[in-house]
């Protein structure tokens, strides 16, 4: 039992590892020789630290050998636990209290799901809460005040005598019987 290798996968950050990799992880650590750093955790085991089931939590494993935090050294029979070698490539140190304030101070600035944000965008602050009915309508007049004035852009609707040929409802027309042409062809309106 390693406590010290257990620290360490506890502080990897969000970046590196998810919740569910970073529990398996804890657990093949937490059963890993603290000399050789070798481990042989069980399945069952690394099931009820995880909470995942069976296939997900060997998913979970390949997920680690894949990142480099774990290596398979045998692989697991029936009757006989697989053997795995914990951080192969070195034990990382354990942060500082510094880095670890760093790192909470540049996840709070960044965006907060990295895979959709857009470079170069920065989003204003969003207002406090309301706390009065006097607030509210002062953001109400505010608003008003902006719709008022007009913005460049295109205009609402459709220009002045032109028809976009879409029946909303049939009383919307001046045809006779309900016919008009959509998209080149006949379109009757229906009650």
């Amino acid at each position: 039992m390693s406590i010290h290798l257990m620290v360490v996968a506890a502080y990897l950050p969000k970046s590196v590892v998810n919740s569910t990799q970073k529990l398996v992880l804890m657990k093949i650590c937490d059963s890993a020789d603290e000399e050789t750093r070798i481990a042989r955790p069980g399945l069952e085991r690394m099931m009820a630290w995880s909470g995942v089931n069976e296939k997900r939590a060997t998913t979970v494993v390949t997920e680690l050998v894949e990142l480099g935090l774990v290596q398979r050294i045998t692989v697991g029979r029936a009757g006989r636990r697989a053997e795995y070698c914990v951080f192969p490539l070195g034990v990382p140190p354990i942060p500082t209290t510094e880095m670890l304030v760093e790192r909470r101070r540049e996840a709070r600035e960044g965006p907060k799901n990295e895979r959709l944000a857009r470079p170069g965008v920065r989003r204003a602050k969003p207002d406090a809460a309301a706390c009065t009915h006097e607030d509210v309508a002062a953001r109400k007049a505010a608003r008003a005040d902006l719709e008022g004035e007009a913005e460049p852009g295109l205009p609402e609707g459709n220009p002045a005598g032109v028809d976009d040929g879409v029946i909303l409802h049939p009383d919307d027309h001046d045809s006779p019987g309900g016919r008009r042409s959509w998209m080149g062809m006949s379109v009757t309106a229906s009650a």
